[in-house]
C-alpha cells in the first residue's frame, strides 16, 4: 500500500513524496498518525544543523490511533489511542532495569528505517507507546511528548514549593517548563522572551516575571529582585554560549541549572562562574522516570487533569499536504509561532 511522506530534500526544503505504507515489525504496532508537532529538533534537521534522511519522514510528537499489530505485541489493541516516544529502549540492560531507559544501551529512533510521524502512518516500537484518554483529543495527545520533556527538566532541578524558578526561553520546551514549574507549586518563576506571542501565552500560564530579552538585561533583571541571590534552579532551552552563561550567572551559589537545549556545536563558556558559585549542571535528557513514574504518564495526567492547559501552545494547525508552509512558519517566530501542528 502507497502512502503520503513529508520527507527532508534539502537544507530547508521538505516536501511530500509517495511511499510504500509502513508494516510493523515484530514488537511494534502500526499508527495511523493523526497529529504531529514540529519540533525544535526538527527544525535543527531543516537547518541542517543535524542530519537528515532523505529516505524516511521525520516526525515524534505524534500522536494517532492503532490499527495494526507487529508479532508479539500483545500490550494494545487496534483502536487504541496512543502517544509516541522519539526513541525505543531495550527494557534489559543496566539502565533500563534501574528505571533509567532514556540511557538504554541499545537506545534507538522509534520507528528506525522507517517513517515517523510526517507521514500517514507510522511503525512504532511498544516499549515508547503509551495509551491515551480516550477523552483526550488528538492534538492534547501531540502535545504529551514535549510536556514530557519539560517535565523531566523541571524535575531535575530539584525544585519544590519553597523554591524559584527561572526559565531561559518562550518557545515550546520554555513555556511548558514554566507550565509545569506553575502546576507544581513551584513559588516563583520567571520565563524569558524574544517574541510578543511568547510573552503573552507565558502570563496566561501564570508566569511571575516576563522578561523581554529585546529590552531587558536578565542579569540586571534577576539581581534586582532577589537582592543579588539569584535563582534557587534554572532551566536552560534554547542553547548556544550565551544563554549557558546567562544560566549559571543568575542561579544562586550552589543552585541548580538544567540544560535541556538542542546543544548542536561546541561552545566557549565562562566555566569560572560555576567554580565560585558551586552551582549544579546537569543535563536532561528526553524523557524516562522521574520518581516513581515515568515523565510521560506524568504528562498525559497534567493534561488530562486540566492542570496544563497545553492546547495554548498551539498557534497553527497544517494538513500534511502542506507542510512546507508549516515548517516555513515554525521556523519564523515573527509569524506569531510558537508550536506548529500537522494534522491528518
Amino acid at each position: 500500500m502507497k502512502m503520503k511522506a513529508a520527507i527532508y530534500t534539502g537544507i530547508e526544503q521538505i516536501a511530500i513524496r509517495e511511499v510504500e505504507r509502513n508494516e510493523p515489525p515484530p514488537g511494534y504496532v502500526l499508527v495511523d498518525t493523526k497529529q504531529t508537532g514540529v519540533c525544535g529538533s526538527d527544525l535543527h534537521s531543516y537547518f541542517g544543523h543535524w542530519g537528515q534522511s532523505h529516505e524516511h519522514a521525520a516526525g515524534h510528537e505524534t500522536c494517532g490511533t492503532v490499527v495494526k499489530l507487529g508479532d508479539g505485541v500483545t500490550d494494545f489493541d487496534i483502536g487504541d489511542k496512543v502517544a509516541v516516544e522519539c526513541f525505543s529502549h531495550c527494557s534489559t540492560c543496566t539502565y533500563c532495569e534501574t528505571g533509567q531507559y532514556n540511557l538504554c544501551r541499545h537506545r534507538a529512533w522509534i520507528s528506525p528505517e522507517m517513517h515517523g510521524g510526517f507521514a500517514e502512518y507510522t511503525a512504532a516500537h511498544r516499549s515508547g507507546l503509551f495509551k491515551l484518554p480516550e477523552t483526550m483529543t488528538f492534538e492534547e495527545g501531540a502535545l504529551v511528548e514535549p510536556l514530557a520533556v519539560s517535565h523531566r527538566a523541571v524535575a531535575r532541578t530539584g525544585a519544590n514549593s519553597r523554591d524559584s524558578i527561572a526559565i531561559i526561553g518562550g518557545g515550546t520546551i520554555g513555556q511548558f517548563c514554566l507550565a509545569d514549574a506553575v502546576a507544581a507549586g513551584i513559588k516563583e518563576t520567571l520565563i524569558t522572551v524574544k517574541y510578543e506571542q511568547q510573552a503573552e501565552l507565558a502570563r496566561a500560564l501564570g508566569a511571575d516575571h516576563v522578561v523581554n530579552i529585546g529590552d531587558t538585561d536578565v542579569r540586571d533583571y534577576v539581581k534586582g529582585i532577589t537582592d543579588g541571590i539569584g535563582f534557587d534552579a534554572v532551566v536552560e532551552t534554547v542553547g548556544g554560549a550565551e544563554n549557558f552563561n546567562i544560566a549559571t550567572t543568575i542561579v544562586r551559589k550552589q543552585g541548580a541549572v538544567v540544560l535541556v537545549a538542542g546543544y548542536y556545536k561546541p561552545l566557549e563558556v565562562n566555566l569560572s562562574t560555576i567554580v565560585w558559585s558551586e552551582a549544579f549542571i546537569t543535563g536532561s535528557n528526553c524523557y524516562g522516570y522521574s520518581g516513581m513514574e515515568t515523565d510521560f504518564d506524568a504528562a498525559i495526567e497534567l493534561i488530562s487533569s486540566g492542570k496544563v492547559d497545553a492546547t495554548k501552545l498551539v498557534t497553527h494547525r497544517y494538513p500534511l499536504d502542506e507542510i512546507e508552509e508549516a515548517f516555513r512558519v515554525s521556523a519564523d517566530k515573527t509569524s506569531g509561532a510558537i508550536k506548529v501542528h500537522v494534522c491528518q
